[in-house]
């Protein structure tokens, strides 16, 4: 099923496996053991991101990963989250098999249609494991799929495994410390040890009784608490080949470029042939929500402000500003006259484009980042759920739609705002004929092409931003603040062009 011969891989000057050999046939479910920091989760990562020549999976073998945390997605319940990665697979399951795999796992009709945000740290796990399954995998990958399960839950766990491995003929691989865990399912147990798995149990077949079982497991806590003696390390330098994939190490890109190249791999996620619709009008309808319609009520309150506050100061200017001859000549009225509400047609595209990408830029890309961050965006991938079908494609459909409706929105509550204010501030009895709006003003504005080109621009740039790559929370924050300067920048950018040219 899995052949590794050979593996080296490193981290600049520091080798994490030299020469690494392991061979894991159908049935077999082998368990890592080693001190953390030592690349056991690295090396379940090499092993599902494919691609070295150094290990080899059966062509016509489908594999599954559980990652250490879950990563289960927040904005859908725990039923939901099944039937996402059944909706994309080969072959989709039926709602009752989903709800007999949730059974096996010991997850009660109570919490199937539970927030992930209301699960224990435990019952995550049990989730994530259980939407593993749901694609069928002939390999799967387990990193700590033990860690914060109690006794109950950890035997229900390695009965489920167990059914894998031996009724069904499935290979597994899992990284853990528990010796309770690992003595009811390995065949095998390898301690990774200076860069090489050492072998330190091989059981041919599963403990048959209570004190088979319980020897394993003495024997397991014997060499766990043991202090092993580095191995002799071959004399090297990591060559080239030996740096690490984009899954575990991110790669140094200059902001500015990664900006560039982000935007073109998300415009790139539009061509594609959708595979649940359904799906992805969920995520666009879910951005148009956080985007858009939770801040209806913002834009339209900072239009009608502007709008407002632009005639409050023309009736400034005339109170002070036009005495004297200068009053005689040119009435405020006349002054309002002149300007029309043709000025809302040259400020609110701009304004609005920023006043978007500060607030709704922002909630997106810091949504999208923490999926990145939070390992969610990889989960999808590795059970087979496209990310830039099921986010990217969708999120730049929906940003780009709910800019331009700020933009419409805004533009809208800023005439409205300057009607109120000529109404009230001048002693015009029809404010809304005085700050009508002509075609020729509409086409001379170029508003229609600055909503187009501004909601490109700020689409690209939260999608491009938000799903960059990061680990820590620092980095989730510091890519939603280069959304905001990037998209206000380049909005700006835009406007002088247009007005110098």
């Amino acid at each position: 099923m899995l052949s590794i011969s050979g593996l080296d891989f490193g981290y600049g000057s520091k080798l994490l496996f030299d020469g690494l050999e392991l061979h894991l046939a159908a049935g077999e479910h082998v368990v890592i053991v080693g001190d953390s920091g030592g690349g056991k989760s690295t090396l379940l990562s090499l092993i599902a991101d494919g691609g070295r020549s150094a290990i080899k999976l059966d062509s016509s073998a489908t594999s599954g990963m559980v990652l250490q945390e879950g990563s289960l997605l927040d904005h859908l319940n725990v039923v939901d989250n099944l039937k996402l990665v059944s909706r994309y697979a080969n072959s989709p399951l039926s709602d009752l098999k989903i709800s007999q795999i949730l059974e096996q796992l010991n997850i009660d009709q109570g919490l199937r249609k539970a927030r992930i945000s209301q699960l224990s740290g435990g019952q995550v796990r049990r989730v994530s494991i259980a939407r593993a399954l749901v694609t069928g995998p002939d390999f799967v990958l387990f990193d700590e799929p033990d860690a914060g399960l109690d006794m109950v839950n950890l035997s229900s766990l390695a009965a489920t495994i167990n059914d894998l491995t031996v009724e069904q003929g499935k290979a597994c691989m899992t990284v853990s410390h528990n010796p309770y865990y690992i003595a009811q399912v390995a065949n095998k147990v390898y301690r990774l040890q200076a860069g090489k798995l050492v072998l330190i149990a091989d059981w041919p077949e599963l403990p048959a009784e209570i004190g088979e079982l319980q020897s394993r497991q003495l024997m397991l806590q014997h060499q766990l608490s043991v202090v092993k003696d580095p191995l002799p390390r071959a004399d090297k330098e990591p060559r080239a080949d030996k740096e690490p994939s984009a899954s575990t190490k991110l790669k140094r890109d200059w902001p500015v470029l990664a900006w560039l190249k982000g935007s073109v791999k998300a415009l790139a996620s539009l061509v594609h042939v959708p595979r649940s619709i359904k799906d992805e009008l969920f995520i666009a309808g879910y951005g148009i929500y956080l985007s858009f319609i939770t801040g209806i009520v913002f834009f339209a309150l900072v239009g009608l402000m502007l709008g407002s506050t632009t005639i409050a100061v023309v009736r400034m200017l005339a109170d002070n500003s036009l005495t004297g001859l200068v009053s005689m000549l040119v009435k405020p009225e006349t002054l309002v006259n002149m300007m029309g509400g043709r000025y809302v047609l040259y400020l609110a595209p701009a304004i609005g484009g920023m006043l978007f990408a500060a607030r709704s830029g922002s909630i997106m890309s810091n949504w999208l980042g923490e999926m990145v961050r939070g390992q969610q965006v990889r989960a999808l991938n590795l059970l087979g759920v496209p990310s830039s079908q099921y986010l990217s494609a969708p999120s730049l459909i929906a940003l780009f739609i709910s800019m331009f409706a700020t933009v419409v929105w805004f533009t809208f509550c800023v005439w409205w705002g300057g009607i109120i204010a000529t109404g009230q501030l001048f002693d015009i009895s029809n404010p809304s004929e005085v700050m009508s709006i002509s075609q020729y003003d509409v086409q001379h504005s170029l508003f229609w092409w600055k909503a187009l080109i501004y909601s490109s621009v700020v689409a690209l740039t939260v999608v491009a931003l938000g799903l960059s790559p990061k680990k820590t929370a620092h980095q989730v924050n510091i890519h939603t603040t280069k959304t905001i300067i990037y998209s206000t920048l380049s909005i700006a950018l835009a406007e002088l062009v247009i007005i110098l040219g």
